[in-house]
């Protein structure tokens, strides 16, 4: 099995010989149209490069066609160093560069917010535009058979942050009318707070004016109720919440009696084997709990409950324990 290419990527980079880094002078670096990160407090890290003599980490660049290097990595230290020979400080015009060639555009991007990510607290606009271009350029790759892996995970261990919070973004990507995702885009929406405004009804969305001071408490409060007997409207179109009968629930129930749970290497027995205290009711009750920690939306919540109804209705517990086991 192929390598993750994120994996690949930064191997790329830390197995290069200092052979392969070039002198380049600041006049023949230019910004990268495609960075979405923000350059800052350029003033400060200026004088932290001037203390230490000099730009020490290599900047990684790629040739143009129409001559010159753009800047993959290092806008910062570019900008740095311009900042002090404007000033007129005595400071070298030659900075060290890694020069790199990519096979398309989308392994630039992939290695310019890797590179990025790495050396950086990313603010919520940055960590979504990060997303956006990951999932998108993962998702033409996993189509071509050129990656391996679980995208979430992959995505969350590249970014830096948690599977939950990937999870909302997917969420926001999802569920989200266009104006929400382009306030998060343009940092006028944190993802906290789009992601609860996903979670409501396209309608309801659009009731939302001032986008700029909407708070998350504000939006929980009108999110739809998600009882499981409650019916809700999607796109026009009346959608029920999974139920079951009570045929099917005493048929979960036998199989919940007869089950043990083998998760992460720990043993869970239901609480207990009599009908009146492990209901499917419960057992519905800890799979929504389990999709709201891990930041599901009101439709992902409804899928994964009929899902677990199909799952119960066509597979014993053997097929259960195997295809966990199997993952």
């Amino acid at each position: 099995m192929k390598g993750n290419m994120f994996d690949n990527l930064k191997t790329v980079v830390s197995n290069t010989l200092t052979d392969d880094i070039k002198m380049i002078n600041i006049n023949e670096l230019h910004e990268s149209a495609d960075n979405f990160f923000v350059v800052e407090n350029i003033e400060q890290f200026a004088q932290t490069i001037l203390g230490q003599g000099g730009v020490k980490d290599n900047l990684i660049v790629r040739p143009l066609e129409t001559g010159g290097y753009e800047i993959i990595s290092g806008h910062r230290r570019k900008a740095a160093v311009q900042y002090l020979i404007d000033k007129g400080e005595n400071i070298s015009h030659v900075l060290p560069c890694l020069v790199q060639n990519y096979a398309d555009e989308d392994d630039k991007m992939l290695n310019l917010i890797l590179m990025n990510v790495s050396a950086r607290q990313l603010s919520d606009q940055e960590l979504w535009k990060s997303y956006e271009t990951i999932d998108r350029i993962l998702k033409d790759k996993k189509e071509k058979g050129e990656y391996y892996g679980r995208l979430r995970d992959d995505i969350a261990k590249t970014l830096g942050v948690s599977s939950a919070q990937v999870g909302k973004m997917q969420n926001v990507e999802k569920y989200a009318i266009n104006s929400v995702k382009e306030a998060v885009a343009s940092g006028n929406l944190s993802i906290s707070t789009a992601n609860e405004i996903a979670k409501l009804d396209k309608k309801e969305q659009k009731k939302i004016k001032d986008l700029n001071k909407v708070q998350p408490k504000d939006i929980k409060k009108k999110v739809v109720d998600t009882n499981i007997n409650a019916k809700r409207n999607v796109n026009n179109d009346e959608e029920d919440f999974v139920d079951i009968s009570i045929n099917e629930e005493l048929d979960i129930q036998k199989k919940l009696r007869e089950t043990t749970m083998h998760i992460n290497g720990e043993t869970v027995v239901p609480t207990s084997t009599n009908n009146d205290n492990y209901t499917a009711s419960a057992m519905k009750g800890y799979l929504m709990l389990a999709a709201e920690e891990a930041s599901f939306s009101k439709e992902q919540i409804n899928a994964l409950l009929g899902g677990m109804m199909k799952a119960l209705s066509n597979y014993d517990k053997a097929a259960a324990e195997n295809k966990y086991l199997s993952r």
